[in-house]
């Protein structure tokens, strides 16, 4: 299988977290949400987030993405990472985007109608 880029819509309550960056010894929102990709998928693999928060921040409606060799439905991405997940984090959307798309690069180029 190809490999696939998946985009994650997320939101989550940092009170009890370290802020979005993982750190060694302090509990991170990108290592729960590794985590549960790796237990999901099988696959370890760095989920690269559209910015960093602090600790005890909140986020509603930031961008992550990661790349995978998984033929898992993107539905499953959604919910599965739901099940997994602890209350205080939550997948709003997930979505397959072009192999060029990154968290961090902004803004991510739209489709253009070329139709006259």
């Amino acid at each position: 299988m190809a490999l696939r880029n998946i985009r994650l819509l997320l939101e989550y309550d940092g009170t009890d977290y370290h802020g979005w960056q993982r750190q060694r010894g302090d509990l991170s929102i990108q290592q729960v949400l590794e985590e549960a990709l790796e237990r999901l998928t099988g696959e370890k693999m760095p989920l690269i987030g559209s910015g960093r928060t602090d600790a005890g921040v909140h986020a509603l409606g930031q961008v992550a993405s990661f790349r995978t060799n998984s033929a898992i439905p993107l539905k499953a991405f959604h919910e599965g990472l739901n099940s997994m997940l602890p209350y205080d984090i939550a997948v709003l959307e997930a979505r397959e985007v072009p192999p060029e798309f990154h968290a961090r690069n902004r803004p991510f180029p739209r489709p253009t109608n070329t139709a006259s």
